[in-house]
């Protein structure tokens, strides 16, 4: 938030730079936390995705269609 010309410079180089595709992809996979990558080492259908929608029930093993206690 300087005005000063060396940091007007630097903003004038990221502004060419996040106009090339690879790096305002590589920019934004970082800002949203995607350039993260783990290998969770399972083949299991709900590994890496989110949690589908499902009932919370006070059972340790009930089923999915069961009712709050």
């Amino acid at each position: 938030m300087r005005p000063d010309p060396p940091t007007r410079a630097l903003w004038e180089m990221f502004s060419g730079l996040i106009d090339l595709g690879d790096a305002h992809r590589y920019v934004v996979g970082m800002l949203a936390g995607m350039d993260v990558w783990c290998d969770l080492g399972d083949d299991h259908r709900l590994v890496g995705t989110l949690c589908p929608d499902m009932k919370l029930t006070l059972e340790r093993h009930a089923p999915a269609t069961s009712s709050p206690r």
